[in-house]
């Protein structure tokens, strides 16, 4: 069994049964407790999964939440940039785009050439906060629901704003994006919001370090291969990588 599989396997069984033991999974897979912590040290980065000492236990619904705007901003904070200026380089003059929140769209904004006007819509405050420094910038600030740990709007205004709006490029944050290519975040509260702007965009392309594949967390937007892509960074593993350009992703590599 390939450890993709294994890791699927096992998020069935804590879905199914809500808490598991390494030992028995490690029998129950034909490999070591250590390839078992590993896996579970990698299934915890979804917010939903929390480690025991003995294995793992699903965190009831009222307990789930995403890591804060502050830590996540500290994350592979080198790597982001590398994305950041990757996806700067499809922003050409007078394009209408959107920025969803999070800490890498955030570093978009460092990276747009200068001399070139564009319109930003986001959701995201930070973003928002920023766009102040750029005067080439026109932008739009979408309200809905206010997103604390996210600095962000989400829910059903925002996602009857963005309705209005035809972005001819837009760029989605994701917290996890499974073997199969399924793009996850952590509340119901994206998902509609999501849906909206994919279905409002020429182009759009997810976001995502490395970290981020083979995973998963509450529920899954879109699959990848039904967008125009996702950039990542050479950490992606090559396992990941060919999976997925065979299943017609378009995985674009970043620094």
């Amino acid at each position: 069994m390939t450890k993709n599989k294994r890791l699927q396997e096992i998020r069935k069984l804590l879905e199914v049964e809500s808490e598991v033991q390494n030992a028995e999974l490690a029998e129950r897979f034909k490999v070591s407790e250590m390839t078992i912590r590993r896996d579970i040290d990698l299934l915890s980065k979804d917010a939903a999964i929390i480690r025991t000492r003995g294995g793992a236990y699903l965190a009831p619904v009222s307990q789930q939440s995403e890591p804060s705007y502050t830590f996540r901003l500290q994350e592979s904070s080198a790597v982001k940039e590398q994305i950041a200026s990757k996806a700067a380089e499809i922003m050409q003059d007078h394009m209408n785009i959107f920025l969803d929140s999070g800490t890498t769209t955030e570093c978009v904004l460092k990276y747009v050439d200068k001399r070139k006007r564009y319109m930003v819509i986001t959701n995201g405050i930070n973003i928002a906060a920023e766009l102040v420094n750029h005067s080439q910038i026109s932008s739009v600030l979408i309200g809905g629901d206010f997103r604390t740990n996210t600095l962000s709007t989400a829910g059903p205004t925002a996602e009857e704003q963005v309705k209005k709006f035809r972005f001819d490029v837009a760029f989605l944050g994701v917290n996890a994006i499974d073997a199969e290519g399924n793009a996850y975040v952590g509340t119901t509260l994206e998902v509609g919001l999501k849906h909206s702007i994919i279905e409002n965009s020429a182009r759009c392309y997810v976001l995502a370090d490395s970290t981020k594949f083979d995973s998963y967390s509450l529920v899954s937007y879109v699959n990848i291969s039904a967008i125009s892509g996702v950039i990542t960074d050479s950490g992606i593993s090559k396992e990941t990588l060919e999976h997925l350009r065979s299943c017609h992703v378009n995985v674009i590599i970043a620094g």
